[in-house]
């Protein structure tokens, strides 16, 4: 099993883990860049005003000219000191030295345009061995309406981001009307992008309930649901951390996969959102945490 620091950082890779001063859509189709599936930001979520509330969050960015709000691709959670959760459609589709070669993660910025946060390089990626695409029984040919199952990846940065906190990995299964948060450098509208890091508030509703809402193809093993207040995810917002809060402790409880785009809704549409649950694959993530880090 592995063992966790104070912040949730394996213990020995740090010497120590201090609270840094302080993770929209490319104007390509991110569906161009990493095949089918869509990579999802917080509409009319409200703007995180101190780095240091989410010092964990991550995003990931193509590499290449102009700002980077205008490269963001998906999100993240840095989870120890050199390991970034995601959704696995994120960084599906595409070989490992492609992807070192157009994407790097940045972590803990809160304005992309002022502070990039702590920039690092992918060494390695793992996505979940049962994440597939499912495609849609209204639409199979669109890529845009497809689910997802075990939509998990877990990325190995090149250096060890020991200047900001982790965020630790839920062991337990997220509650019906427990409240979360989902964070995440998305579209804010049908064109607006997401400069500064947004959160949207969200309960946690019955994976059942919500699957109502969508023609899509639903894994309730693997999936957990929520409803967002005032709030839904969009364009960008992919792979991005849900966090829950045990005894006051911000935790990973999910990472974003699918939303209303699935039922053919544009961005921002009212509905429910669909996270892969930590708990669910909690095991094969406390294994991959674990494994070796290599560079």
């Amino acid at each position: 099993m592995i063992r966790f620091a104070k912040h949730g950082a394996p213990a020995g890779i740090c010497s120590s883990a201090v609270l840094a001063p302080l993770a929209l859509a490319v104007l390509i189709t991110v569906s161009a860049v990493f095949g089918a599936g869509a990579a999802r930001a917080v509409s009319d979520g409200t703007e995180v005003r101190s780095r240091a509330e989410a010092p964990w969050n991550s995003t990931l960015i193509i590499k290449g000219d102009g700002p980077l709000q205008e490269r963001v691709t998906c999100g993240g959670a840095l989870v120890t000191p050199r390991r970034v959760v995601t959704a696995a459609h994120c960084v599906s589709g595409m070989p490992l030295d492609e992807l070192k070669r157009r994407i790097e993660v940045h972590v803990g910025a809160r304005e992309l345009s002022g502070d990039p946060g702590r920039t690092a390089q992918l060494t390695g990626v793992r996505a979940h061995p049962r994440y597939r695409l499912v495609p849609s029984p209204e639409n199979p040919d669109s890529g845009t309406m497809s689910s997802a199952t075990h939509d998990i990846a877990v990325l190995t940065l090149d250096r060890a981001v020991c200047e900001v906190p982790t965020l630790p990995v839920a062991d337990e299964a997220a509650r019906v009307n427990d409240p979360a948060v989902l964070y995440g450098h998305g579209l804010t509208g049908p064109s607006s992008r997401g400069d500064v890091l947004r959160r949207g508030t969200y309960r946690v509703r019955p994976t059942e309930e919500c699957a109502e809402a969508t023609p899509a193809v639903v894994d309730g093993e693997s999936m957990m649901c929520g409803r967002g207040w005032q709030a839904e995810a969009c364009l960008g917002d992919s792979g991005g951390p849900l966090v829950g809060y045990r005894s006051g402790r911000p935790e990973l409880i999910g990472v974003f996969s699918f939303g209303m785009e699935t039922a053919g809704e544009p961005c921002g549409t009212a509905g429910p959102n669909f996270f892969t649950e930590a708990n669910a694959v909690h095991d094969w993530l406390v294994e991959r945490l674990a494994d070796p880090v290599e560079g």
